[in-house]
């Protein structure tokens, strides 16, 4: 889905879209009607606005529309930073351990030439007996469905940033620290989905992918 299927995401990457494309228009618009309706033509009086080299031009704006277009865009960057206050605070309001159903260690590894991900779960977890798309813990990651997930993510030798492309989860991974994101998978469907490295990190950066699995466990 455009703009991801973490809550509120969709919707206001839709609205900034929207926005940007209606601010565009009008700017072009604008541009076109000056430029003709203020076209020069042969034979005109010179206009006193006429470029002059060392000669600044007379004043002769509406104040009308001079404050129009300061506050106007003004009220619409407020409103696009406020509809965008909500979903951030919900993905940055990482739930703890109690609140949590799994946590999964992820840790980006390799040193540039064989990057990868690897994940384990968290101690004591039961692997559900229909989990069966991973081979190995390396670049493959299952899932429940139904579940509040969340990542504890560290890097081995340099900054990665860990992305689930289709959900827009997205956090960096950094050595010797470890960073938190978080998925309520009952937001999404059960299904497959795409990690990558977003943060360039050496020769294979391309080649770190990752797929992830979520499945309604049995």
């Amino acid at each position: 889905d455009f703009g991801g299927t973490s809550p509120g995401y969709a919707g206001i990457t839709w609205q900034m879209m929207i926005w940007s494309i209606i601010t565009g228009l009008l700017v072009f618009i604008w541009m076109g009607y000056n430029l003709i309706m203020f076209k020069h033509k042969e034979g005109d009086p010179e206009h006193k606005d006429a470029l002059k080299v060392g000669v600044f031009p007379h004043e002769r704006g509406d104040p009308k529309i001079e404050i129009a277009w300061t506050v106007a865009p003004l009220i619409l960057v407020i409103w696009l930073t406020y509809i965008s206050l909500a979903p951030l605070d919900y993905l940055w309001d990482v739930p703890d351990e109690e609140e949590t159903d799994l946590i999964v260690n992820v840790v980006a590894g390799g040193k540039g030439d064989g990057n990868y991900w690897d994940f384990s779960y968290e101690d004591g977890y039961v692997v559900p007996s229909n989990f069966n798309k991973c081979d190995s813990s390396v670049n493959c990651l299952e899932i429940p469905h139904g579940s509040i997930v969340r990542f504890d993510i560290t890097a081995e030798h340099v900054l990665h940033a860990f992305y689930i492309v289709e959900i827009g989860v997205k956090q960096d991974a950094v050595p010797g620290l470890v960073t938190l994101a978080w998925i309520d998978t009952s937001d999404v469907s059960p299904g497959e989905y795409n990690i990558y490295c977003t943060e360039y990190c050496g020769s294979s950066h391309s080649q770190m992918l990752a797929k992830l699995y979520i499945t309604v466990a049995e």
